[in-house]
């Protein structure tokens, strides 16, 4: 095709025709293997990342993006439970829903006999396979605008089915501080439990008479093994990575950024630190410098920390190639002893054998600590050092734990050579 000089496209315009040609190619690629129902389905469900990125790539290629819930169903408007309805199978009763004003509150108090009744569901299986995609809902859904004492968490730590009562027990007043005092006859009936066998349930986790805090961590204590601690900022692609190897070990690994829900945060996790056995603390580049002088343990890292300490966890430090501990004086009392730590040095290269040392960690094989005796040897070692008095400074600060594994580090070693700690 010939342009004359008044008609020719613009740069600006050939971009615009460009792009709208590789839209509609990647459109119809996607359309042939039934990608883009897939990504619609994502981009309306609760989950807010695989949502965003979903909404994206449909905004990209020029599709429009479909109507988005949010996961605090409490919160549902007339106009979301009708949507709801409708994504689930049940457009024929969409209207009924909405004639009868039905948000989200009242979805979730919804019983069978008030869909039969009020909404005209007649057919029992209709009702069955209703009341199964809402106890769905229920078990994730969002409490957290309702419900401040954390009961959902409880229920959901005994088991992900008795969350669907959180709603009905929110709405009679109770809170987890209440739950040693029902009786069967008040899960029934006030609770709305009518499954005996969820009773029973409940009834054993609440039967001993411990505080209901030390009945979550009870419980929490069956499913982490290790928790793991590090510096958003730095360390999350250690952290995961060393998730993962645990995994692959036969771990049960706790890390806050796949395992706690919305607003659940602060009270979650020094839970889970005291159910776990062990505390890998990932030490990464500057990932201490919100612990100098915080006296008032206001930054995460130190509250985990000093957590692991109180009640004694197994506490194993890997360190990045490239930390350097801060002066033991900068750092709080409270925590300042991680630096007499024995830990491992990470590298990339020989992560297996790195692990291998985590894993003997782990199993109480390695010493997490200097023995008094060489703390000792450290001070003669140090009196007649003929090196620079920043080498003297140095070896005093540091243990002098002698070992032939290649992985394990030592204060001592922490200041050589990085090729002294290869995991060969």
């Amino acid at each position: 095709m010939h342009f004359s000089d008044s008609t020719r496209p613009t740069e600006k315009h050939k971009v615009l025709i460009y792009s709208k040609r590789t839209k509609k190619r990647y459109r119809i690629k996607l359309q042939e293997i039934g990608a883009i129902a897939a990504l619609k389905e994502v981009a309306s469900s609760p989950d807010e990342v695989a949502a965003k990125f979903a909404s994206e790539a449909l905004t990209v290629i020029g599709e429009e993006v479909p109507y988005k819930l949010t996961q605090q169903v409490p919160c549902w408007t007339i106009a979301d439970v009708q949507y709801w309805v409708k994504k689930i199978g049940f457009e024929p009763y969409a209207e009924a829903f909405a004639k009868h004003m039905v948000d989200g509150d009242l979805l979730l108090l919804l019983t069978e006999k008030e869909l039969e009744q009020d909404l005209q569901m007649t057919s029992a299986l209709l009702r069955k396979r209703f009341i199964r995609e809402l106890e769905s809902l229920k078990i994730a859904a969002d409490y957290a605008s309702v419900d401040e004492s954390q009961l959902d968490q409880f229920l959901m730590s005994l088991s992900p089915e008795l969350s669907v009562y959180t709603y009905q027990m929110l709405g009679m007043g109770l809170n987890r501080s209440l739950l040693p005092s029902l009786t069967d006859e008040m899960m029934k009936t006030v609770c709305g439990i009518h499954n005996p066998i969820h009773r029973l349930k409940l009834r054993q986790a609440l039967q001993d008479s411990k505080h209901i805090d030390d009945i979550e961590v009870a419980i929490l204590s069956k499913q982490i093994d290790v928790f793991i601690s590090y510096r958003r900022s730095t360390g999350n692609q250690l952290a995961s990575l060393i998730k993962v190897l645990l995994q692959l070990r036969g771990y049960k690994v706790f890390i806050d950024v796949d395992k706690l829900y919305a607003g659940k945060f602060d009270s979650s996790l020094l839970k889970n630190i005291q159910a776990a056995k062990h505390f890998i603390l990932v030490l990464t580049p500057n990932s201490l410098d919100r612990l100098l002088n915080d006296h008032n343990c206001e930054d995460w890292i130190h509250k985990e920390l000093r957590c692991a300490f109180d009640h004694h966890k197994n506490v194993i430090p890997i360190f990045d190639q490239h930390f350097d501990f801060p002066a033991d004086t900068d750092l709080p009392a409270d925590i300042r002893h991680i630096t007499r730590y024995n830990g491992v040095r990470w590298v990339h290269d020989y992560q297996e054998a790195c692990m291998d040392k985590v894993e003997r960690f782990i199993k109480g094989e390695l010493n997490r600590t200097p023995s008094i005796g060489q703390q000792q040897q450290v001070s003669v070692t140090s009196s007649t050092s003929s090196g620079t008095p920043q080498q003297r400074k140095t070896s005093t600060r540091w243990s002098t734990v002698k070992t032939t594994q290649k992985c394990s580090v030592s204060r001592q070693t922490q200041n050589e050579a990085p090729n002294n700690h290869h995991c060969m």
